[in-house]
């Protein structure tokens, strides 16, 4: 039978395990005082010598040795030499009278039961406002790391007291709330309030963790797990009720997760490699099984594909097995043997750090399907005409451009277009050609010739039908073989209705997905559509947001300026501000109404002249690709010989035509 503790504040409860049930045996806080003595934010057994001894840490500072064979009152001894509330308390492992306490004072004390005098018999000082926990080196009894509010660990060594710790690592942004060490006595693992969980090699002199953790909230609490060497379990501070069992080689994803808790747990240990003893805010105290637990690895996806703006598809499909977390063959492990190898372990660069990094294997590619021409767009978007004061010259431009482009389909649309809406009368030619083909059929009786000329009329004819839906009183399409001259003066085009042809192609290229042409062909003929305002802005919504999404902000404001709908304007007006950033260290920088000529962090010169290297006080030009620039004379004169940035960060530069032709105003 083993027995067990169960923590929530205040409740202190021995608790007796067995395969079928769990049973209460002892509560310790029953008959006692309900002092702040008895409010616990730790517990601990002890080992060896004091194995039927429980040790309590107290939100006031006091520190309690329960002895579970004492009759009456199990309450043995209480420390109070901690001037705030107790963190943690570890005993050493092969020595159940040394104990280790972490407190919010910012020391750690260590106590020996042996001693009758009652008093710490060392202090270590952190130079810390807390230390949030505290562990004994399994291998080596005399070390022990402690974790610290301002996210440093540190390791100690209890043989030389007086001195400062023996390792320091900047291990965490912000608190460090708790340390675990591994059972092979030389890496650490510790978990922070900035929701990571690094581990770290303590008998090296490497500051970078050998692997790191992205949990989803706060790290609590942490412990390795038994007969896992690459398995590490963590609960949450808030927010997340569940417990997580992670595989360091593969950390991105959870290798187990226990939810059985409502709230988030207190406190969590390993009872054995397979069971996890858990107690939480619910009040619950439960024994859970790893068989038990659900494995997140399942319910990912093995498959995935993505487009980009281009149009371009890329894609990966998994080749690792459901059954293996980690393929044990896939990984390249470092050599076992002596202690040396563990150290050059720590020193090992980033690259070799990957290689022990496990990669699923999967294979990826990217494919260019040509549903979208992203430079036709392009040069459409920056090149076309919108202005609809004279439709026949933008048709004209369009139909040109497009042509060049080979969009023959959208050239053909311009030129039908420009067609439409001339105001040019018929050419001459075109008619002459028709009076000749009329004035035949008047003069010549031979029947072929009138079956000749009757398929030339009704050729004519049938082109005009399609044209027009109008009556053309003036033709004669009666069996008759004499047909009346046409005046000259009849003009085609003047009976014509275009709103629905043109609407009909509003439609095609709606349906289509083609928004520039849709936006395009609505603002050339403006003046002659009637369209209503919700299906303006579903065209030039889309629209816009394609130009934003190529980065064409400046087709994208010419565009916003056109449109007549409010919702679209407005686009333009909600943010006027143009903020800049710090060239150096890319931060905003707020300034003031004046101006702002330091960095507020990096407190450096901002658009500094990278030739004369002073702040430029007018006109300033700025590459953006580097963001480094300068006075206009002085990048005039520097590219006009040189390609390169003159900072030397190798970037290619270009300075383009019309900065070269702009006046110099540098007073």
């Amino acid at each position: 039978m083993l027995n067990q503790n169960s923590l929530f504040n205040q409740v202190l409860k021995i608790l007796s395990i067995n395969k079928t049930e769990i049973t209460e045996t002892l509560n310790l806080r029953a008959g006692s005082h309900f002092n702040l003595n008895y409010s616990s934010n730790d517990v601990k057994w002890g080992n060896n010598a004091t194995k039927q001894k429980v040790a309590t840490a107290a939100t006031n500072g006091a520190i309690i040795l329960w002895d579970l064979n004492k009759i009456g009152r199990k309450a043995e001894r209480v420390i109070t030499e901690h001037t705030r509330a107790v963190n943690r308390i570890c005993f050493q492992p092969d020595n159940g009278n040394i104990l280790l306490s972490a407190s919010q004072d910012g020391t750690m004390k260590c106590w020996d039961f042996r001693d009758p005098k009652n008093g710490a018999r060392y202090r270590f000082e952190g130079k810390s406002e807390s230390v949030r926990d505290v562990q004994f080196n399994p291998v080596s009894m005399y070390e022990f790391a402690a974790a610290f509010e301002t996210g440093t660990i540190q390791k100690w060594d209890m043989r030389n007291p007086k001195a400062l710790y023996d390792r320091k690592v900047s291990a965490h942004n912000g608190p460090c709330l708790t340390v675990d060490w591994h059972p092979n006595g030389k890496l650490v693992a510790s978990g922070g309030r900035d929701k990571t969980i690094k581990v770290w090699d303590m008998t090296a002199d490497s500051r970078r963790p050998l692997y790191t953790i992205r949990t989803m909230a706060s790290v609590s609490r942490i412990q390795w797990r038994p007969g896992f060497e690459n398995e590490i379990a963590s609960c949450a501070l808030l927010t997340d009720s569940r417990i997580h069992v992670w595989d360091i080689r593969r950390p991105h994803i959870a290798k187990y997760t226990f939810d059985e808790h409502d709230t988030t747990p207190t406190g969590f240990m390993w009872r054995n490699s397979s069971e996890l003893l858990s107690v939480s805010k619910d009040k619950w105290f439960i024994r859970q099984n790893i068989a038990g637990a659900y494995r997140p690895f399942d319910l990912l996806k093995r498959n995935g594909m993505g487009w980009n703006v281009q149009g371009d598809i890329v894609f990966s499909i998994d080749k690792s097995s459901r059954e293996l977390f980690v393929d044990e063959n896939l990984i390249t492990k470092p050599v076992s043997g002596s202690p040396k190898n563990w150290k050059r372990l720590g020193t090992k660069t980033a690259s070799e750090e990957e290689v022990i990094q496990y990669v699923p294997p999967q294979v990826c590619g990217i494919v260019h399907m040509p549903l979208f021409d992203f430079e036709a767009f392009s040069v459409f978007a920056d090149n076309y005409i919108i202005s609809s004061e004279n439709v026949s010259v933008a048709c004209d431009v369009n139909g040109e451009l497009a042509w060049k482009m080979g969009r023959y389909r959208t050239a053909q649309t311009w030129k039908i277009i420009a067609m439409f809406y001339s105001d040019e009368p018929v050419e001459t030619d075109i008619e002459e050609s028709i009076h000749e083909n009329m004035s035949q059929t008047t003069t010549d009786d031979d029947e072929d010739d009138d079956e000749s000329s009757f398929q030339v009329r009704e050729e004519i004819l049938e082109e005009v039908s399609q044209s027009s839906e109008g009556d053309i009183d003036s033709l004669n399409t009666g069996t008759s073989s004499h047909v009346h001259p046409v005046a000259s003066s009849f003009n085609l085009r003047l009976p014509w209705k275009h709103e629905s042809v043109v609407m009909e192609l509003l439609n095609y290229y709606t349906e289509q997905g083609d928004m520039q042409m849709c936006v395009t062909l609505y603002l050339v003929l403006e003046k002659y559509l009637n369209i209503d305002n919700d299906r303006l802005e579903d065209w030039f919504t889309a629209y816009i947001e394609l130009l934003h999404r190529f980065k064409l902000w400046s087709t994208a404001t010419a565009i916003i300026k056109a449109c007549k709908v409010q919702n679209v304007r407005e686009r333009n007006e909600n943010a006027t501000t143009v903020n800049i950033a710090c060239n150096t260290c890319f931060k905003l920088v707020s300034g003031t109404s004046g101006g702002s000529w330091a960095c507020d962090k990096c407190h450096k010169l901002l658009n500094p002249c990278t030739i004369c290297h002073q702040t430029v006080r007018g006109l300033y030009v700025w590459c953006q690709g580097c963001n480094h620039g300068g006075h206009l004379s002085h990048m005039r004169d520097w590219f006009a010989e040189e390609k390169l940035c003159a900072t030397g960060c190798g970037h290619t530069c270009v300075l383009q035509p019309l900065l070269s032709s702009l006046p110099l105003d540098e007073d």
